[in-house]
């Protein structure tokens, strides 16, 4: 698995886990400045852009295969940030492998099996994706910032396969929350922008409920690729949950 690894030794480490048809340079603001100080590690996910050769295993493989490369790099463990697909892979990391998990940061979970309407629409994205003027197009409705942002978007889709792709919709389809959430020891905080998809809400009280001494929150005015809308505020939010475990102040406790 393709991972760049920035910061001081001595930093805390943060692994940084990417959305479905993005990469791991949709982090790049976060990384830039947390990385002065702490320890970064941000993959692309198997068969997705770097890491395009190698195989999609599932999100309980492929959370085994970075348990590995976190035992390997950040032996006493590491906090987690995961967005969307990258939140799913961070909670099944932390069913499966707690030994690597000092903290959890999940934004825009999906609860519950998706809806017809929004089933297809993700189907028809990711057929979309395997052309050059339909990543184009997706990355238009992922609402890219700049031109920059959508050029690296359209460089993903050529180099990730679209097996992986078309495997990654299918699971997360089903139920993408999983099973044994009661198993997480790491303190959690999950969060989702205010324009965020329904299921993504939803995602709030289950994992409330699900995971002992979870905590949840709202943030304002944003939708689901926040960090992009809003970058400075994700990443002090991350900051705090990192170095305080404490809930940025912007944000609403739910």
């Amino acid at each position: 698995m393709w991972i760049d690894e920035r910061g001081p030794d001595d930093g805390a480490a943060i692994v940084f886990l990417h959305g479905s048809m993005v990469a791991g340079w949709m982090w790049t603001e976060q990384v830039d400045a947390l990385s002065v100080d702490h320890r970064t590690l941000v993959p692309d996910l198997p068969g997705i852009g770097a890491s395009g050769a190698e195989r999609w295993t599932g999100f309980a493989g492929v959370a085994h295969a970075l348990a590995a490369e976190i035992e390997a790099r950040a032996p006493g463990g590491a906090h987690v940030v995961g967005l969307s697909l990258g939140g799913i892979i961070a909670l099944n990391l932390a069913v499966d492998h707690p030994e690597v998990c000092s903290s959890l940061l999940v934004s825009g979970v999906p609860a519950g099996s998706l809806s017809l309407p929004l089933r297809l629409l993700n189907r028809a994205m990711a057929g979309m994706y395997g052309t050059e003027m339909g990543a184009r197009l997706v990355a238009r409705m992922f609402g890219m910032p700049d031109e920059e942002s959508t050029e690296a978007f359209v460089a993903t889709a050529r180099s990730t396969d679209r097996s992986a792709m078309k495997a990654i919709v299918s699971e997360v389809s089903r139920k993408p929350l999983g099973d044994h959430l009661d198993r997480i020891s790491a303190p959690l905080l999950a969060v989702v922008g205010e324009r965020d998809t329904a299921p993504a809400r939803r995602a709030i009280p289950d994992l409330k409920a699900a995971v002992p001494g979870a905590r949840g929150a709202l943030v304002p005015g944003v939708g689901h690729q926040w960090n992009a809308e809003a970058p400075e505020l994700f990443t002090e939010m991350v900051r705090q949950w990192v170095d305080e475990g404490s809930v940025h102040l912007d944000l609403i406790e739910q």
